[in-house]
């Protein structure tokens, strides 16, 4: 019985240990991802929007990166874009984390969501070794500003580009904000299509 019990104890702390090494081979390391982001400012009717002053910072993981010096700091990089006369903006980054600091146009309110999936504040790029977002010139991060004064949107925002779920890429699309960051607009669908509703 004394024998089992050892054999027992001694398979368990093999087993035990053939674990933590084989968890510990697979664990992935940090990356980043180096991309262009596209972007596109509009009014609340979706003409797009000259002059649009954005300050977007990069948050990027340390190219020394280990498990060893996880604790430390990421690299942060600010990026000031204007946006031209066909509202689009553009950047190139090395990124893990894309946040906008900054959307001013004088006489414009900024309407984003918060946040949630459909936030475009805050996009998240890579997560360890995987890549969550793609970014593309067809499909831009749209961001929606309303003239002052106006109550009603019919311009819906969006992260733009591409998603990543599981093994599939798909495309993110505009959506009205569950938790608008103007609280005093109502979304009412455009007049020159078909009404829809915003998911």
């Amino acid at each position: 019985m004394r024998i089992c019990l050892f054999l027992t104890f001694a398979s368990l702390l093999v087993f035990q240990f053939g674990c933590d090494q084989n968890e510990s081979s697979s664990l992935r390391g940090q990356r980043n991802a180096q991309l262009t982001f596209y972007g596109l400012a509009v009014d609340e009717k979706g003409i797009p929007l000259q002059g649009v002053k954005f300050e977007f910072v990069v948050d990027s993981i340390p190219k020394d990166w280990s498990f060893d010096t996880r604790g430390q700091p990421h690299t942060r990089k600010t990026h000031t874009v204007i946006s031209g006369d066909d509202g689009r903006i553009q950047f190139d980054a090395y990124a893990h984390i894309i946040f906008m600091n900054e959307a001013v146009l004088e006489g414009y309110r900024h309407l984003a969501a918060r946040f949630g999936e459909e936030s475009n504040l805050g996009i998240g790029v890579t997560s360890w070794s995987d890549l969550l977002y793609k970014s593309d010139p067809t499909n831009p991060a749209i961001y929606v500003f309303v003239k002052d004064g106006v109550k009603e949107v019919s311009a819906l925002p969006s992260r733009g580009g591409f998603y990543a779920y599981g093994k599939q890429w798909r495309p993110n699309k505009p959506a009205w904000p569950k938790k608008p960051s103007l609280p005093d607009v109502v979304y009412k669908p455009p007049t020159t299509q078909p009404a829809t509703t915003p998911s």
